[in-house]
């Protein structure tokens, strides 16, 4: 095995790509990307987003925000969305030339024809030496009926979602199924 620097490894593995949505005090919509998110157990995200970020003010002063799975569809606009800030061009969602509406639970944007969005709640913000923390408790989740499979669950395959991969600073689609969790591993029990 060979040895990585901590600047050799970035920012880490592929992660999957979100667009970060909220609304300012003015009511203009504004867009991130950010790779630093989890959903958590009990109905919860997290995101690691800096408090030099408009989206995190966003968030301070709104007390909410929207989570869009970027999507290949998207992906020109989510990299645009994480090249520039809301600070220094107020307006680049106007000039993304999108569209949104508001979310329906909480104050905070979708982008229109996004295929998965969570809609969250700010819950806390965690400020520690080396990491600011947003979490959200998830107040609804809307998925467009064309990523669902017969029985009405999400179709990874369908939805296009984008990867970031801070190695090669590339952006990846989801491979392949390769098994089906907690039971591919009943093989070892069984030999």
């Amino acid at each position: 095995m060979k040895d990585l620097t901590a600047r050799e490894f970035g920012y880490g593995h592929p992660t999957p790509l979100f667009m970060i949505g909220t609304y300012d005090e003015d009511g203009r919509v504004n867009f991130m990307n950010s790779h630093w998110g989890a959903l958590n157990h009990g109905g919860y995200i997290n995101l690691n987003i800096n408090t030099n970020k408009k989206t995190h003010l966003n968030i301070e002063k709104m007390k909410a925000f929207t989570v869009t799975l970027a999507t290949e569809k998207l992906m020109p606009y989510a990299d645009f969305f994480g090249t520039y800030s809301g600070f220094q061009y107020p307006d680049k969602f106007e000039k993304s030339g999108l569209t949104a509406h508001k979310a329906k639970y909480v104050n905070a944007p979708i982008i229109d024809g996004s295929t998965l969005v969570i809609e969250c709640e700010l819950v806390e913000i965690l400020y520690q030496e080396h990491i600011h923390t947003i979490i959200g408790r998830v107040k609804n989740v809307s998925v467009d009926e064309s990523v669902l499979d017969a029985q009405g669950k999400v179709d990874a395959s369908k939805l296009g979602m984008i990867f970031f991969d801070s190695f090669s600073r590339g952006y990846f689609t989801l491979g392949e199924r390769v098994g089906d969790a907690w039971s591919i591993g009943q093989s070892i029990l069984n030999s």
